[in-house]
């Protein structure tokens, strides 16, 4: 085993803690947005509640939330807008190529099995990679729900609920998104 790859892997996921997320910056104007790495750790935690609650391979999905933004670490974190224009395939190509790049450091036989849950993530095809992509929105309601609380303007949110809305497909994440949009509703 390489100690000297995993460590170097680790200081450059590390970096995650200090990236903000766009998003809650460029379209609410939150000065102090969450980090990627604060993301991740709520998807990763979602994944263990729902990955058992749903009877799918729970690890899997632990692993693709926490390594669905690890390429971010290397190119940032880019909303909507500015993947745009850069270009929505041109973006995913660089995208791809960020986490091959950091999950190549990986001892070989860690990186082929992390580098096929990135890409599965990415696909959108098995249960687990839905299901992931279901956390992945739902998290966000959730930050949203609580940046409304601290009183931004609730407004400015509503391109997020709006698309989280029309992207969610699991049925469990659905009624969350109802039951979150309700709790937003009664504030």
């Amino acid at each position: 085993m390489s100690l000297e790859k995993v460590a170097k892997f680790s200081e450059i996921v590390g970096k995650l803690k200090n990236i903000k997320r766009s998003g809650w910056a460029s379209h609410v104007g939150i000065e102090k947005p969450e980090s990627v790495a604060d993301h991740s750790l709520r998807c990763a935690v979602l994944a263990m509640c729902f990955g058992d609650l749903a009877g799918v391979d729970t690890e899997k999905l632990i692993k693709m939330l926490l390594l669905h933004d690890v390429q971010e670490a290397l190119i940032g974190d880019y909303d909507y807008s500015a993947k745009k224009k850069i270009g929505l395939e041109k973006f995913k190509a660089k995208e791809k190529s960020a986490a091959r790049e950091i999950l190549s450091l990986l001892p070989s036989k860690l990186k082929e099995r992390y580098v096929d849950v990135w890409q599965e993530f990415e696909g959108r095809e098995t249960p687990e990679a839905i299901l992931a992509n279901d956390i992945d929105k739902i998290e966000m309601m959730f930050q949203a729900l609580e940046y409304e609380k601290e009183g931004y303007d609730s407004e400015k949110f509503d391109v997020f609920w709006t698309s989280a809305q029309t992207k969610i497909k699991t049925p469990v994440i659905q009624d969350l998104f109802k039951l979150l949009r309700d709790k937003r509703k009664s504030m």
